[in-house]
């Protein structure tokens, strides 16, 4: 094949990819690189609920690790979610996020959030063990509580997928490469009380990070790395490596 066809062929592969990838139905991200170190992101918004702690505080920091460049960090419990459109109606989801604290707590999550009623997956504070809740006024568990080694200064990847009244939680070190659709359900739960709402990785207790929070219907929507401005860079040092 001619420099040229080849040429000709990677630019309209990468514009038609571009193209998918703007089209796709990735709900949000956020990284936190667009963000202010020292302040609070400015895709997220804390809201009302009576479980949220008094002293809760967020704000986007260096990494503690190193291994990143910003993330957020929470102090404290509070429901915090993203500032997009159409929120509120969202049902059907794949969501991902890093996530790493500092000590034995109560990390939680919150999703399909309706008035004050919310879903409610949580390790617990042995560090060991993580479970499924509804909480409406109430905690109200589903299922039983399942084993994980979490460690601590960790950071651990989470996968929760909400289909229908289907719920799964799958978690991984963060740098694991195995992709989770290879990685067998760590937690599964079904329960038919909240349909749709916006989502949150709450915090707990105690000092906790986040970073790489996505939001997507579908496993194609779960990527950072693949933009159209990368993919077109990468498409063009291909073309610069032909003979």
């Amino acid at each position: 094949m001619s420099k040229r066809s080849f040429l000709c062929l990677v630019v309209i592969g990468a514009l038609l990819a571009s193209s998918c990838i703007a089209n796709g139905k990735r709900l949000f991200k956020d990284d936190f690189e667009g963000d202010t170190v020292g302040k609070e992101p400015k895709n997220f918004e804390k809201i009302a609920n009576p479980t949220n702690s008094a002293d809760f505080q967020m704000e986007v920091i260096k990494d503690p690790k190193g291994e990143s460049d910003k993330v957020l960090h929470t102090r404290g419990y509070a429901l915090h979610i993203p500032t997009v459109a159409g929120r509120d109606s969202w049902a059907d989801w794949i969501w991902e996020w890093d996530w790493m604290w500092s000590e034995k707590g109560y990390p939680g999550t919150a999703f399909r959030i309706t008035g004050t009623e919310y879903y409610h997956i949580s390790p617990r504070n042995d560090n060991q063990n993580v479970g499924f809740w509804y909480y409406n006024g109430a905690w109200n568990q589903r299922g039983a509580l399942v084993q994980y080694d979490f460690g601590l200064n960790t950071w651990n990847r989470f996968q929760v997928t909400a289909k229908g009244d289907t719920f799964t939680l799958k978690i991984k070190r963060r740098n694991d490469d195995t992709l989770f659709e290879k990685i067998k359900p760590l937690l599964e739960v079904t329960d038919s009380t909240l349909k749709k709402g916006p989502l949150s990785a709450c915090g707990t207790n105690i000092d906790a990070w986040v970073d790489n929070f996505i939001v997507g219907e579908t496993a194609a929507d779960m990527t950072f790395s693949v933009e159209p401005a990368d993919k077109l860079a990468a498409t063009w040092g291909a073309i610069k490596n032909q003979d």
